[in-house]
This record gives C-alpha cells, structure tokens and sequence, in this order.
C-alpha cells in the first residue's frame, strides 16, 4: 500500500499535469491527506464508496462543515479516484450537509463612498487604485492583480478597456475602463516601468511567469516589456514549481489586507471585502442584464440575476399605504 506522501505526490503531479492551479493543488492535497488518514481508521475490505460515504459523513455529523465544505472535500475524493487512481468512484450515498439558500447582498454607494475614502497606499500596495478597479469593473481580486502591459487596450482620450485573460472558468473577457483610473493606472505602469528597467540592469535573468509553456516556446518572453505586471511585487521569489527566481505580482492577501483596515477605520468591518466590492459592482450598474452577464463573465444570466432584486425594489407596503391613507 502506499504511504500519505506517494498519494499525496501523486495527486500533485497529476493536477500539475493539467494545469490546474496551485491554490487548488492545495486545498485538494489537504483535503486526500485527510481522508487518506480517514480510511486507515476502516475495514480494508470496504468498497471505496462506502468509504467516501463514511468520511463525508463524518465532516457532516461530527465536524459539523459547511455544505460548500464538504462539497469541496468531495470534489478532492472523486479527483484521486477518477484522475490519478484511474477507478472512477459509482454511487455514493452519503449524508450531505444542506447548502443553504443566501440572498447576494452589496453595500451601498454611500458605504462604498466611505470605503474609497479610507483606504490608504502603501508605499508597495497602490491599494486605492486596486480598489477601483474592483469596484469598478466588477473584477475579482486576483484579475487586476494578474494584469500584463499588454492586458491593457488604452483608447482615445480618458478610455480604454482591461483584456481579463484567462479568468475563472478559463474564460476571457474584456471590461471598460472608469474614466477616473485612466491616470492612476498610467502612473502605476510607469512605476511598474521602472522596476522592469531595475531587472534588466541589475537582475537580467530574473523574468515574470508566463502561463502553460509559453515561456518554453518563446524563451524572451518573460523578459520583455509587454509581458511585464502591471502591479509588480516589491521583490523577486522562487517559483514554488520550478524553483527558479521570478518577479511574481502583488499577492492577493495584500489587497485583503488593506480592504480590511479601511473597513474597519470607516466602520465596515465584516461587512466588504474585495469580492464583496465586485458584488457592490454588479448591484449598482445600469447596464442589461445580459451585458451585466458578459462584463462580469458568467456563463448563465440566474447567476447574474442572483445580484438584481427588482421584485424587492417594486414592492409596495401596505404600512406606507395606512399611514399616507
């Protein structure tokens, strides 16, 4: 039998194999490790789906997971059974955790007013910038944090658009640009600029990651201008693959850090994060609907219509009509 570590290696080669991401290459590894220490507790003459169903199980009655939780460790199950182990997985019976319904909700305006207002720079983190451009291109936070020079489509006068490469889903899509960061996002590239003229002189070799085998096909590619970040990290790191020294971009927790302090120094702690402002994007557009669906890159418009209340907002009260009658 192998040991946690062949499996868990295993499971790694495979989902780098496939380019999956290493966030996820994480959170499945940890999630196989568990359940590989789960199954030494059981009888070895158990099926496998028997297995499964017992370790879901037990996140859902003794650990007490949320349903998104355990869907999650599922997920992690079926990809070492039908991708590594090559022994797709049949029925499985198993008590699941009920996914509650939640309502989408934003701040409003005015709370993303007070927001705006609290966020501070610091001197490696152009954390208003990032703000607004969450906010408003209704971006994740990691798509203006992976933008290249190259992502960037300036136009005539105060435009231009954000070419989102390869986003959740590994879709791509564009987004316009808000008049008001045409000027900070220029000044930022040219310090970005600045810091990819620093390499050339003084660290030559040290280039940026470039996705799947680009870097293989085109060897000048990480090190030139357009392939550069546009919000570079303040030092070079070893890569966690291939363990040669990069330039990577700003880390997501940096963002999360900032969006945090100015929540909580304007007295909106718990209540935005930087996905949330995305929310508050989708929420507050007075674009259609199905061009809300395209600018935000969903694949259906119930998901999009999840951020519109318009029954909500079209109701009448029967309070309101006693008093005024």
């Amino acid at each position: 039998m192998k040991t946690r570590a062949e499996v868990v290696e295993a499971v790694r080669f495979r989902m780098r194999l496939m380019h999956l991401a290493l966030s996820s290459e994480d959170i499945y590894c940890g999630w196989i490790g568990r359940y590989y220490e789960f199954c030494l507790k059981l009888g070895a003459e158990l099926p496998p789906e028997r297995k499964v169903e017992a370790f879901l199980t037990h996140l859902a009655v003794r650990r007490g997971v949320a349903a998104r939780t355990q869907n999650q460790a599922f997920s992690a199950i079926l990809f070492l059974y039908k991708e590594v182990l090559r022994r797709p997985l049949g029925n499985v019976e198993a008590l699941r955790a009920k996914r509650p319904k939640h309502e989408r909700t934003a701040p409003s305006k005015d709370q993303v007013r007070q927001l705006r207002s609290a966020v501070v720079d610091t001197p490696h983190t152009p954390a208003r910038l990032l703000v607004d451009l969450m906010y408003g291109c209704g971006l994740r936070v990691s798509e203006p944090l992976e933008l290249r020079i190259k992502d960037v489509l300036w136009g005539e006068g105060q435009s231009g658009q954000l070419n989102i490469v390869g986003a959740k889903g590994g879709k791509d899509r564009r987004v316009p640009l808000p008049a008001c960061c045409v000027e900070p996002l220029r000044r930022q590239i040219e310090r970005a600029r600045a810091v990819w003229e620093w390499d050339r002189i003084h660290q030559d070799a040290v280039g940026v990651t470039l996705p799947f085998q680009l870097s293989a096909k085109y060897p000048k590619a990480p090190f030139q201008w357009q392939w550069f970040w546009v919000f570079p990290a303040q030092h070079a790191c070893r890569h966690p693959i291939g363990g040669e020294t990069v330039r990577f971009h700003i880390l997501q927790d940096c963002v999360q850090r900032s969006v945090q302090r100015a929540a909580a120094k304007a007295g909106l702690d718990g209540l935005i994060t930087p996905h949330v402002l995305r929310h508050a994007y989708a929420t507050h557009s007075r674009e259609s609907l199905d061009a809300l669906r395209q600018l935000l890159g969903h694949s259906s418009l119930e998901t999009t219509a999840g951020y519109l209340h318009p029954t909500v907002e079209r109701a009448s009260n029967p309070l309101d009509d006693l008093v005024a009658g």
